[in-house]
C-alpha cells in the first residue's frame, strides 16, 4: 500500500513540475503532502517530538577526596544537569521514571598511591566494575542498560581512595536514549 501510494505521489509531483505555475506547484505540493502526513499518522507517526525538558538526563561530579567503602553508595555532589530531578544526590540514587534504554556512564580517579575499585550497580544487582590503578588514574564505563519504572541506578565503592577535587575527575551521568 505505501508503495502504491509513494507512487503515485511521485506521479503526481513528476507531472506538477512539469505542468504547473510554481505557485500552484508550490500549492499543490503543499497539498500532497499533508494527504501523506495525515495517511501516515493514522498509523505509527502520531507521536510527537521529544521536548528536551521531557527526557530523562543528568550529570553529576564528586567534588572531594574520600575513601570508599565496601558496596557503599557514591553520592555525585556536585549536579551539572538534572532534567526530571530523577537523580538525588544526597542518595546517590538516579530512579528511572519510565521503562527504556538508558545510557549510563561513570568515569572515577584514584587517589594518589591508592587504588580503587568501584561498580556500577542496578537495583541490588552488580553491573560492570572499574579499576583505574593505583595513583591518580583514570577509568570510564559507558553502557546501555534497559530499566524498567523504578528502577535505580547507582555507583557503589568495593575499595580504595576516589581523587576528586573543584575539576570534578570523578563523574556519573544517564540519560534516555529510547
Amino acid at each position: 500500500m505505501m508503495f502504491v501510494l509513494g507512487l503515485v505521489f511521485y506521479q503526481l509531483m513528476t507531472m506538477t513540475m512539469a505542468y504547473c505555475s510554481p505557485k500552484l506547484d508550490n500549492g499543490l505540493m503543499e497539498d500532497l503532502l499533508t494527504m501523506l502526513i495525515k495517511f501516515k499518522g493514522s498509523k505509527d507517526y502520531t507521536h510527537a517530538p521529544r521536548k528536551l525538558r521531557d527526557i530523562p538526563a543528568f550529570t553529576a561530579s564528586i567534588s572531594g577526596t574520600k575513601s570508599v567503602g565496601k558496596n557503599e553508595i557514591l553520592k555525585f555532589d556536585k549536579v551539572w544537569t538534572n532534567n526530571g530531578n530523577h537523580y538525588n544526590p544526597s542518595t546517590g540514587i538516579f530512579q528511572s521514571p519510565k521503562e527504556g534504554l538508558y545510557q549510563v556512564s561513570a568515569t572515577v580517579m584514584s587517589s594518589s598511591g591508592k587504588q580503587l575499585f568501584v561498580r556500577i550497580w542496578q537495583n541490588e544487582t552488580k553491573m560492570i566494575g572499574l579499576y583505574p590503578g593505583t595513583g591518580y588514574s583514570e577509568a570510564t564505563i559507558n553502557m546501555v542498560l534497559h530499566l524498567k519504572k523504578g528502577d535505580k541506578v547507582t555507583v557503589r565503592g568495593e575499595y580504595g581512595s576516589l581523587h576528586s577535587s573543584e575539576q570534578y575527575y570523578s563523574t556519573f551521568s544517564a540519560y534516555l536514549v529510547s
